[in-house]
């Protein structure tokens, strides 16, 4: 039997055999490739029993539906790499702490790797899946895949559901607590909900609802659409103290809803130039490739300075600032149903704070504009879920939205291909005096502050194949 969507295939045979009415040969292909047990071995099932597979998927089936952060304050790039992130991160922290961090990580292994359903067996491959917004973050054999989320739920719904009628149709009454279970798969209290889809603990999800700071989803489909863009900065923010989060959650609060065809149009352009062009690229790709696809949507030549604060009230955006904790947060971009588009600027933030001219004003801080910049690239390609319209810090992100926009916003302000004209009209330097005048003169007529010329600097000399990550790490050694 197979359960297929356009491009996620669970496929399962039974054997039939007298005294084996449970058990199948299972394989999972991806766009038409078998990925599991054996990725590449089409011919190669692995024998389990069906009910261990249903058993998982219900046991499971919220926080793989709901769940879309890591249990701990680090930000793997994959599902794979969270124990060896965590292990690292162990080294420093005291027994009693980490044994309550290998505890989370430990339950998160065993909710998001689906081979953790057939216990009895060993040696076999991990298959992860992990919900980011709209998509559904797919690993094994060291390979990843994004499929939509609608996609994956409906796979996994239509598996369980054959399943319940094998079981049902072959081993009379049973079965009838597990399929009774699995159809009641979606039921949960509204405290439950919020606190899956936001990542937080109970006590805090009731807290909040409670106190009137988030309102709980009305049922499981509410919390899975994911489209309450309050519950996301509070997702986002759920690694931070109550306090906070509810700061955080107060601060998109105040960007009332607004229309904006302008933002809208661009967006889609964006979105629809990077589906074609660039789909399958790195995030970092994707953001230098989106950068350059609105500077000449938006008339901005490369040797021209973006006028950041122009652009976005242009387009519709919103844009205030004022001091907030955490003073970790520099910015706070929010765009959703009820609220935004809007992008709030923390003058506490040390990138903020330090960067300002000399007047004081927010617009003309240096890292004020790199922020903004950062901001209106979620907004841009992220803005049509809520969850990547929300920056905070905590590992909340999904791993590839934050690279995108850091690249999208350092080339947005400042193209390779104009820091590679500078350092030619220098005289192409290379020593270190000479590299830091032309790193100085970016930051004047683009903007920029000192870590992003010297990282573009660094950019569009490579491309004429000059090495100038020496020179410009004692530079600016944390660009």
């Amino acid at each position: 039997m197979g359960v297929m969507s356009p491009r996620l295939v669970i496929a399962w045979r039974p054997i039939v055999a007298e005294g084996r009415l449970t058990t199948c040969e299972l394989a999972i292909s991806i766009d038409g490739e078998t990925v599991w047990p054996v990725r590449g071995e089409s011919e190669i099932a692995l024998e389990v029993q069906i009910d261990d597979l249903l058993g998982h998927l219900t046991d499971f089936w919220k926080p793989l539906m709901l769940r879309q952060v890591y249990p701990i304050d680090v930000s793997p790039f994959r599902p794979s790499d969270l124990r060896r992130e965590a292990t690292r991160r162990w080294a420093e922290m005291q027994p009693e702490a980490v044994e309550k961090e290998e505890e989370a990580v430990s339950a998160f292994e065993e909710a998001h790797d689906l081979a953790r359903a057939f216990a009895g067996l060993f040696g076999l491959p991990p298959f992860w899946i992990l919900r980011s917004g709209h998509h559904v973050t797919l690993e094994t054999a060291g390979a990843l895949w994004r499929l939509p989320f609608d996609e994956v739920r409906a796979v996994l719904s239509v598996a369980g559901d054959q399943i319940c009628e094998r079981l049902a149709a072959a081993c009379g009454g049973r079965w009838e607590a597990a399929i009774e279970a699995w159809r009641r798969r979606d039921e949960a209290d509204q405290v439950g909900l919020l606190a899956w889809s936001a990542g937080m603990d109970r006590a805090l999800a009731r807290a909040l609802i409670e106190e009137g700071t988030l309102t709980a989803p009305r049922d499981f489909n509410d919390a899975a659409n994911d489209d309450d863009e309050l519950r996301i900065a509070a997702r986002m923010a759920g690694a931070l103290p109550a306090y906070q989060i509810q700061q955080v959650v107060s601060l998109a609060r105040q960007f009332e809803k607004r229309d904006t065809d302008q933002l809208d149009g661009l967006a889609e352009a964006c979105s629809a130039y990077l589906a074609t062009h660039c789909a399958g690229d790195a995030p970092f790709i994707q953001g230098e490739s989106a950068a350059r696809f609105v500077r000449e949507q938006l008339g901005i030549a490369e040797d021209r300075k973006v006028e950041i604060f122009t652009v976005a009230a242009d387009l519709g955006v919103a844009v205030r600032h004022a001091q907030a904790e955490p003073t970790t947060l520099d910015g706070l971009a929010i765009w959703g149903g009820r609220h935004g588009p809007g992008v709030f600027l923390n003058e506490s933030s040390r990138r903020i704070l330090h960067r300002r001219g000399p007047r004081g004003d927010v617009k003309t801080s240096e890292g004020a504009r790199v922020t903004l910049a950062h901001e209106l690239c979620h907004l841009l390609l992220d803005g049509g879920h809520a969850l990547s319209a929300i920056e905070v810090l905590k590992a909340r992100m999904p791993a590839s939205v934050e690279p995108r926009a850091k690249s999208f916003a350092g080339e947005f302000l400042l193209p390779s291909r104009a820091a590679a004209a500078a350092w030619f009209e220098a005289g192409r330097p290379l020593g270190r005096a000479d590299v830091e005048a032309v790193v100085v003169d970016l930051t004047k007529r683009f903007g920029v502050t000192r870590s992003v010329a010297a990282w573009k600097l660094q950019h569009g000399a490579a491309v004429h194949d000059v090495d100038l990550a020496a020179i410009l790490d004692s530079i600016a050694p944390r660009r």
